[in-house]
């Protein structure tokens, strides 16, 4: 059980080389890579034609090259790739067929991850959208079932990636105030299900999920209600905090989360994989003098090392993230 910190923003205010050092000498030993900025969804909606807007149209030896320079730093500084993000959204109801572009970058995106050593890819689900008189849930089932059926081929073919569904929320605007909802796999019970239907679909044990803290304090559901039905579904972590009011990515503890029931819940499924911090708004350079960044992300790695040793005490050993997904 490694812990994690996801690479953005540290890398965009202060250069790989210098972000990648920063957080392994904080005590981190792995990354959420944040490729989920490879492509811009304004210009997507706003293209003539969807070509030439994302790395990873291009061939593996040219998306390689692009990302050389991170890729050696990551490597120079003993750090995993515990799991990456997508980019998102994979859909627009003023432009459907965004999600046909969506999946051909998410089967280039999952074969990258194969040939970079990582092991869970994070894919955010179709989500409601309250502009879109016409959706209905049935709509959405099945956008999200294309989507996610679509790459079924591709991690058969690689056999060493997983694809995790998140729980997102949804939003709508009231009287001054930013109203969360829930959105694609909130609900513990058909998230688990459908994770169930696409392992029994491909053969393979290659969906999991990505439980995402702040989501879930966000829509005020207890760890109890929703860890224990994931149980061994769960593959990734986006640890972060919030006082409920907005999705503020604060590190734990800076928040109102019950972080004891977080433990718990994790140590009574036996969790053996990495814990991996989203806590991207608590390190911004532009929040924080630059001298003040490591301190916050070595008490950022500090934190995740007394989950660990909380979570892991009395414990199976973690797997290797590395080997073949398990046939069904």
């Amino acid at each position: 059980m490694k812990v994690c910190i996801q690479s953005g923003d540290t890398v965009y205010d202060f250069g790989a080389d210098a972000a990648y050092r920063m957080i392994r000498e904080a005590g981190f030993e792995g990354i959420d890579w944040n490729i989920d900025h490879s492509w811009k969804f304004s210009e997507l909606r706003s293209a003539e034609k969807l070509e030439g807007l994302c790395i990873f149209e291009k061939s593996e030896e040219e998306i390689l090259q692009y990302y050389k320079a991170e890729l050696d730093a990551i490597k120079k500084n003993g750090l995993e790739i515990s799991q990456a993000h997508a980019p998102m959204p994979a859909y627009d109801y003023r432009r459907p067929e965004i999600l046909d572009y969506a999946i051909e970058i998410y089967e280039k995106i999952i074969r990258f991850c194969a040939v970079v050593g990582c092991p869970n890819l994070i894919i955010h689900g179709v989500a409601r959208n309250t502009n879109d008189k016409e959706m209905t849930p049935k709509t959405r089932a099945k956008l999200n079932a294309k989507l996610y059926e679509s790459l079924i081929p591709t991690l058969r073919e690689v056999d060493c990636v997983k694809v995790c569904l998140e729980n997102c929320f949804s939003t709508d605007k009231g009287f001054g105030d930013i109203k969360y909802r829930c959105g694609y796999g909130c609900d513990p019970h058909s998230v688990a299900a459908e994770i169930d239907r696409l392992n029994e679909l491909a053969g393979l044990n290659c969906f999991g999920f990505c439980l995402d803290t702040g989501h879930l304090h966000l829509l005020r559901v207890a760890f109890e209600d929703f860890i224990p039905v994931l149980g061994n579904r769960i593959a990734a972590l986006h640890i972060h905090d919030n006082s409920q009011s907005a999705d503020s990515h604060l590190m734990p503890y800076a928040g109102s989360i019950d972080w004891g029931d977080f433990v718990k819940e994790l140590k009574n499924i036996e969790y053996s994989g990495n814990l991996s911090f989203e806590t991207f708004a608590q390190t911004w350079k532009k929040r924080l003098p630059e001298a003040l960044v490591p301190v916050f992300l070595e008490t950022i790695a500090k934190t995740g090392k007394y989950f660990r040793q909380e979570i892991s005490c009395q414990k199976r050993a973690a797997p290797d993230f590395h080997e073949k997904n398990t046939r069904i």
